[in-house]
């Protein structure tokens, strides 16, 4: 049976390694996903201002402490780059290019990368206009038409799966060197007669004039182009207007807007750390929004528990 988390936490800076060190000890099944290497905080030289650390510490030294204690409170940490979300049904799911995982709640701890997220040259000039990131919202646009798909993952195969019932060709290029999904969906997309599959893929320029009509790719180390009429990416490039904007409300600048509890407006979904809007950015302040948002849903679970 697959499992349902009680939370997944998008983000394994201090903001979500404090959300589930809480979690974790509250005995709620914590899933936490991080980007291997990336951070602030990790990246910072030296922290002297973190309440508890010693003078002269490096922002990786207080990470690996927290990380530490995350995993001896029972959270799973697993490296992973988030797609989307299907956060409205009671059972949400966090779509990644690991697989997608099934909760209860979502706490989004992404910290500032995703609002200058890094594009594929040629991604924002061509976005509504042969890009896109959703298979099932724009799939009808490509009838009869030849689409390339580039990333890896479950949600890359089913998105594939998905176009076939429109597109004339279907390509999908892989980042990774296998097919990195489930038995089922290996089998479902390897039977398919109009699907091509090339592995071992860098997408570098998405050319065209008003419209997408070519790829420049590096397939196994040789560069090459290829014509298509749509490209769908699951390389975690969108920004936080693409990624969040459907279920939470940004503010101006393109923070997440929440109340004191972190809340979003969709339920059962958070927002910490840096990602957030407000005033003052430091790893103080990320791991109090941790512990506010871990604090909020453990007590609702009692609240629902004793009903």
């Amino acid at each position: 049976m697959e499992k349902i988390y009680d939370v997944v936490i998008v983000g394994a800076g201090p903001a979500g390694l404090a959300a589930g060190i809480y979690t974790g000890r509250g005995n709620l099944s914590t899933l936490i996903l991080e980007k291997e290497g990336i951070g602030s905080m990790i990246m910072t030289h030296q922290v002297d201002n973190y309440p508890g650390s010693h003078v002269g510490a490096s922002g990786k030294e207080i990470y690996d402490t927290m990380k530490k204690q995350a995993l001896e409170f029972g959270c799973e940490i697993k490296p992973a780059t988030v797609l989307g979300f299907d956060p409205y049904d009671e059972v949400k799911i966090v779509k990644t290019d690991a697989g997608n995982f099934k909760t209860k709640y979502i706490i989004i701890a992404t910290g500032l990368g995703k609002i200058g997220a890094k594009k594929v040259k040629g991604e924002n000039k061509f976005l509504g206009a042969g890009v896109s990131y959703c298979a099932t919202c724009d799939g009808a646009f490509t009838k009869g038409r030849t689409v390339s798909l580039v990333g890896k993952g479950d949600e890359l195969i089913e998105e594939s799966l998905f176009l076939i019932r429109y597109a004339k060709e279907v390509n999908v290029f892989l980042t990774s060197d296998d097919l990195d999904c489930s038995e089922e969906l290996k089998e479902a997309i390897l039977s398919k007669e109009n699907v091509k599959i090339v592995k071992k893929v860098k997408l570098l320029e998405i050319k065209g004039e008003d419209f997408v009509t070519e790829l420049d790719l590096e397939v196994d180390g040789n560069k090459e182009t290829v014509a298509t009429d749509f490209v769908f990416l699951y390389l975690g490039t969108k920004n936080n207007l693409e990624l969040y904007g459907e279920f939470v409300s940004l503010s101006d600048t393109g923070y997440i807007v929440t109340d004191e509890t972190m809340k979003t407006r969709t339920d059962k979904m958070y927002a910490i750390g840096d990602i957030r809007e407000k005033d003052i950015r430091q790893i103080a302040t990320a791991t109090n929004d941790g512990v506010i948002a871990a604090s909020f849903i453990m007590k609702e679970i009692l609240k629902i528990k004793k009903k």
